[in-house]
């Protein structure tokens, strides 16, 4: 099952960007600061939690809707449930 990590690389490789060429082109051009250690985390699926304004840039960035994502990752739920700990205590 595809994560967010892989569907961003795919999206990613698609526009024939490196790593350094998103953190570069976030800073230009949307003046936001990231680095290539948080895009490869990310990536990597190491990150739970992602920065929404970077979800935000590299939308516009990689050219996909938002919607997309949250389609995959109520679908990734459905099936999976989340993983980590339990928001009860």
């Amino acid at each position: 099952m595809a994560t967010i990590g892989k569907y961003l690389k795919t999206k990613r490789f698609f526009k024939e960007l490196t790593m350094r060429q998103v953190v570069s082109i976030a800073k230009s051009d949307y003046n936001f600061s990231t680095s290539t250690s948080v895009i490869s985390s990310i990536e990597m699926d190491k990150n739970r939690a992602i920065d929404g304004e970077l979800l935000m840039v590299l939308s516009d960035m990689y050219g996909f809707d938002m919607n997309e994502l949250k389609e995959l990752t109520l679908k990734n739920l459905k099936n999976n449930g989340r993983k980590g700990r339990s928001s009860s205590k």
